[in-house]
């Protein structure tokens, strides 16, 4: 039987339970044959990511910004008070700076997902024994991970022992 544990399951219990539950071993990580057996069972460390949203859908949200309803109140204003050249101006600024902060938008989430494929996450982790180097994607329940300064957090982790940490809140 393949052991399952979910993330929040494995927070609330101690650390003998989870590696009991999971069938780990922190110094010795697992076997490559119990990786194959897990991964055939959980598939790959990775997000499946759905469709991706329509373009004009997000087109559409770029006018949730509250700047841009207030611009288009006081537009809507102006034609009530048949101050047409007004709210024409106000409209087309409001049509510039939502394009405008669209492209920059979709220019950023393109270059990010080239750069996510041109940088694959990488981990340290035990198998057999040995401290291996590996892609985060190769990673399987109950794989023993060790993370240094400045190392991205491969997959959803409980930890077992911390030497020093340091979390930036930004990337929270």
């Amino acid at each position: 039987m393949v052991p399952v544990l979910t993330s929040k399951k494995a927070s609330e219990l101690p650390v003998n339970e989870v590696t009991c539950v999971l069938q780990a071993d922190l110094q010795y990580g697992l076997t490559h044959s119990e990786v194959t057996r897990r991964r055939a069972y959980h598939g790959w460390n990775e997000f499946d990511i759905n469709e991706e949203e329509p373009l004009w859908r997000k087109y559409i949200s770029q006018f949730k910004d509250p700047l841009i309803m207030l611009l288009l109140a006081s537009a809507v204003i102006s034609v009530l008070m048949h101050q047409f050249d007004d709210a024409i101006s106000i409209t087309v600024a409001i049509i510039i700076v939502v394009t405008v902060a669209f492209v920059q938008e979709y220019r950023s989430e393109k270059s990010l997902e080239e750069l996510g494929k041109l940088v694959p996450p990488e981990c340290h982790c035990v198998r057999e024994g040995h401290l291996e180097r590996m892609l985060a994607r190769e990673l399987v329940p109950g794989d023993t991970v060790c993370l240094s300064v400045g190392e991205r957090v491969p997959a959803d982790l409980r930890l077992f022992e911390v030497c020093y940490t340091l979390t930036p809140v930004q990337k929270l």
